[in-house]
């Protein structure tokens, strides 16, 4: 047995409007219609609804099923309305992460655009190291991750549009006390230097001939790129810096001559593959597909 959409909402009327008459003008259909579809469900429900009168009146189990009615309606009702408003992204959310790279230099362009474009959608949006962007993404801390591509640590079930090509350079400040030599040897120098970065493996995830703590004599985990780079221009230890940023600082110069000298990564947007992009994040990937496409 079942109760049918039409049938919910023809005596929901009847009760409404006190009346069959009256039920059947506000639906537009006849008279006949309206008391057919109401004495079907008392035979399908096999007890009465209404006692009938000059204003029909509700039984026991007929206020049971207009309570029923009332909340399928209003739940119809509320439903079709958030979806009005998620199509117009009045009930969607950007739940977005960049890395401080990305964040710098494209960052506020894009997210003008999008709220200007998306005036209701909410935002959410975190600057964070690379590699903790993909474990969050992986976990559904964020929908959408723009930063560097991992070729290791990148999932499997991830969609990656790759926009542009970055190389991230190992770099000392001129004020460090071991400059000269880190310049010329760095092969000699670079164990005892410490390097200032924002995320590392932890050691169990990494075999120990890939571990880049190993190169150096201590790790400092800092996310905050401004830390960083202060803490390198006062001679604390040697990083890794994009190449735009590096073309745009003073100061730093590059330690070349080993393996680790540079790493070379694309830059993108990705987010699980199997699961639905909300309409914010998709309003997002089409603004950044047509700024970077060209």
């Amino acid at each position: 047995m079942q109760i049918e959409r039409h049938e919910i909402r023809i005596f929901s009327a009847v009760v409404e409007e006190g009346g069959f008459s009256r039920a059947a003008e506000r639906l537009s259909i006849s008279q006949s219609a309206v008391s057919q579809a109401v004495a079907n469900l008392e035979h399908k429900l096999d007890t009465s609804l209404l006692l009938r009168g000059k204003q029909p009146e509700l039984t026991e189990a007929g206020k049971r099923l207009f309570s029923f009615t009332q909340k399928v309606i209003n739940e119809e009702h509320d439903t079709l309305e958030d979806i009005q408003q998620i199509r117009t992204g009045a009930l969607s959310t950007l739940n977005l992460a960049m890395n401080s790279m990305v964040n710098r230099f494209h960052g506020r362009d894009l997210l003008l655009e999008f709220c200007e474009r998306n005036p209701l959608t909410r935002l959410k949006l975190d600057v964070a190291p690379s590699r903790e962007i993909i474990y969050g993404v992986d976990a559904d801390r964020w929908e959408l991750g723009f930063g560097p591509f991992s070729t290791k640590h990148m999932p499997g079930h991830f969609v990656t549009q790759p926009y542009f090509a970055e190389r991230r350079l190992l770099v000392v400040h001129e004020n460090h006390p071991s400059f000269d030599v880190l310049r010329k040897r760095p092969e000699q120098e670079l164990g005892q230097a410490t390097l200032l970065t924002s995320y590392l493996d932890d050691v169990a995830k990494k075999p120990g001939s890939e571990r880049m703590r190993n190169h150096f004599a201590s790790v400092w985990e800092l996310s905050n790129l401004e830390l960083r780079l202060t803490l390198a221009e006062a001679g604390m230890g040697v990083t890794y810096l994009s190449d735009r940023f590096f073309e745009t600082l003073d100061g730093y110069h590059m330690i070349e001559g080993l393996e680790i000298s540079t790493i070379k990564r694309q830059v993108g947007l990705y987010y699980k593959k199997h699961k639905a992009l909300s309409e914010g994040a998709k309003r997002f990937v089409a603004i950044c597909q047509n700024r970077f496409a060209s």
